[in-house]
């Protein structure tokens, strides 16, 4: 499902209409000391022009880029700007919002078509990954050695190889963009942490030193240290992400990987009690777009609350989900159970990255992030909520953990991936995270 198609998704399963604005805060846009409300304002801009964009015919937007302390956004668009989104951005100026439209040759859902047909086409089962720039494609395989120290199968850039990147390379020149190819020393992998063996009893000085919430069962909320029976029998820790209810089931959002890309998988709390079952992974996981989202569900009697856990006791409440791809440029907090909580983290470009796996690569629409000082994520934060910069009322709900990105520091990294919330919400339509608006 392309971008374009998300979007109308998440129209559907909104309401919303083709006249229907998205109103955003109004705040002072230049003031650093506000920052939160001013990123808030301006995502309520930039999921209303992407909307927009999603009920043409076809999808003109490209990449977005923001800058909030300053209070201007750059946002590509792929031929001549329509005289309704100028008028969506002439309203953001009144609020102190300057955006300036940046001509692309392609919009960004075609490039990451093109990215999704590359990944399909590869011929081997190797970890690699490709960066979705303004009209760019940046393919990064990992060199031989890296994919061998990683277990994985290494990407050789001959033969079928390079035919396939030359095909992409003259797909991406009729799009007017261009295709470029690293080889880098590190792998993109998963944030799930190594298995714990069938039986292997739960060390409680080792699980006090994870942070998040350990032990509840039947008041659920995101931010938990979960961990989810594999096919073998081994556990894998996590990290829950949004609490939310589907029909009138209660559910705690996740990332895929976390039950290895499989539904009916049991998941406990890290204390070792049950509270729910992997699923909706085949829906999200399986089809024509693969995202690395997931939910566990509980029992009909849990209840769930809309926050997160930001230690094993403090929380923050989620006031709404964002419809967009997350634009680059805009401060977010997430939290795991090995970084805890922090507010470290920047925004990137998109990616579609290849996480290698024994049944064959998953190759999945994700979002770069880099943190500021010390680790983006760690294994065992995957799964785990990433939020924009709290208000007093609380936070928005962005997406969840889920890789690494060179370079890696043992298993973590200053950078990491994300596998954003609009993905889930267009996909799965009736399905809500609980929310305190």
């Amino acid at each position: 499902m392309s971008r374009r198609s998300l979007l109308l998704a998440v129209l559907a399963s909104f309401a919303v209409g083709t006249t229907a604005v998205v109103a955003a805060p109004a705040v002072s846009t230049s003031a650093s000391d506000n920052l939160p409300a001013v990123q808030e304002s301006h995502f309520a801009v930039i999921d209303e022009i992407a909307m927009w964009d999603a009920r043409t015919p076809v999808s003109r937007i490209g990449a977005i880029e923001g800058d909030p302390v300053a209070g201007t956004i750059e946002i590509g668009w792929a031929g001549p700007v329509p005289t309704e989104v100028r008028a969506i951005a002439a309203n953001a100026a009144n609020q102190g919002i300057d955006i300036t439209f940046v001509p692309q040759e392609a919009s960004e859902a075609e490039l990451i078509e093109l990215a999704h047909d590359l990944a399909a086409s590869m011929p081997v089962e190797g970890a690699f990954a490709i960066g979705i720039g303004a009209d760019s494609l940046s393919v990064e395989v990992p060199t031989p050695e890296a994919a061998d120290a990683a277990g994985t199968e290494a990407i050789e850039l001959e033969g079928e190889v390079l035919t396939v990147l030359d095909e992409t390379e003259q797909a991406a020149a009729e799009l007017g963009a261009t295709v470029t190819v690293e080889q880098t020393d590190s792998v993109p992998s998963t944030t799930a942490s190594r298995p714990i063996a069938e039986g292997q009893p739960l060390d409680a000085a080792a699980t006090a030193l994870y942070s998040g919430r350990s032990n509840d069962t039947s008041v659920l909320s995101g931010g938990m240290r979960v961990q989810t029976q594999f096919p073998s029998g081994s556990w894998v820790g996590c990290t829950s992400g949004f609490s939310g209810f589907y029909g009138h089931r209660p559910l705690i959002v996740t990332a895929a990987h976390c039950s290895d890309y499989l539904d009916g998988r049991a998941v406990r709390n890290s204390a070792g009690t049950r509270i729910g079952t992997s699923d909706l992974v085949a829906e999200l996981n399986d089809g024509a777009r693969p995202y690395d989202l997931g939910v566990i569900a509980a029992d009909y009697d849990v209840r769930t609350l809309p926050r997160i856990y930001t230690s094993e006791t403090a929380t923050v409440d989620i006031t709404g989900t964002q419809l967009a791809f997350p634009p680059a440029g805009y401060q977010l907090c997430s939290a795991g159970q090995i970084t805890g909580w922090k507010c470290n983290l920047t925004a990137g470009a998109a990616y579609v990255t290849c996480y290698a796996h024994v049944r064959g690569a998953e190759c999945m629409n994700v979002q770069l992030v880099h943190s500021s000082a010390g680790n983006a994520f760690c294994q065992g934060d995957s799964g785990g909520p990433v939020v924009s910069r709290p208000t007093s009322d609380g936070a928005i709900a962005v997406g969840v953990v889920s890789g690494l990105r060179s370079p890696l520091n043992g298993t973590c990294s200053t950078q990491g991936l994300i596998a954003p919330m609009s993905q889930l919400m267009a996909t799965v339509p009736g399905l809500q995270l609980h929310t305190n608006p």
